[in-house]
């Protein structure tokens, strides 16, 4: 399937000045406004919060379809991809990657085993943390477009401190 998926990267609705999405060496997609991580939760969480930013773990790994789609259909809508850029300080981590990271408390894990340790259980998975480091919010898993832009603007604006993201999704009509 993920085969097909990228094959058809060609056929979506792409705007002249944009190119399909890349998949890198590490068989992870590439996206322009993923951040470099630098391979500490506490120091991507103080860039986040220096550029006034929500903190956006996405957890993916090679060959995950419900990745592929994320990146080939979902985040080709140019709204979606400005409204992470412009709010969200989105860096990516391998569900099944080697590399160490520094956790929120100094300790440093596999990102296989940060992965464990954060409870993520599948892919694509998107974490959000706010300057004081609580997790406020994850979206599990692939989103239709709509949903994924209602559910970004839920973490920025704050709906997490007022109602249930059900409740926020309902009343833009999209449940």
């Amino acid at each position: 399937m993920l085969g097909g998926l990228a094959a058809s990267a060609g056929a979506l609705a792409i705007g002249p000045s944009e190119a399909a999405p890349q998949i890198g060496r590490d068989g992870l997609w590439i996206e322009d406004f993923y951040r470099p991580t630098s391979a500490s939760i506490p120091i991507d969480l103080a860039n986040a919060s220096a550029e006034g930013k929500v903190l956006s773990i996405f957890w993916e790994r090679a060959g995950c379809e419900y990745c592929a789609m994320l990146h080939l259909v979902a985040l080709q809508d140019p709204d979606i991809r400005d409204f992470m850029a412009r709010r969200f300080f989105a860096v990516r981590l391998n569900f099944y990657g080697d590399t160490p990271i520094v956790d929120l408390d100094g300790r440093v894990l596999k990102e296989r085993d940060l992965a464990v340790r954060h409870g993520v259980t599948g892919t694509p998975t998107m974490e959000f943390r706010i300057a004081d480091g609580r997790e406020v919010y994850r979206i599990p898993g692939y989103a239709e477009p709509p949903v994924l832009r209602a559910l970004f603007d839920y973490v920025y604006r704050g709906g997490y401190l007022g109602m249930s993201d059900a409740a926020w999704l309902s009343a833009r009509g999209l449940m």
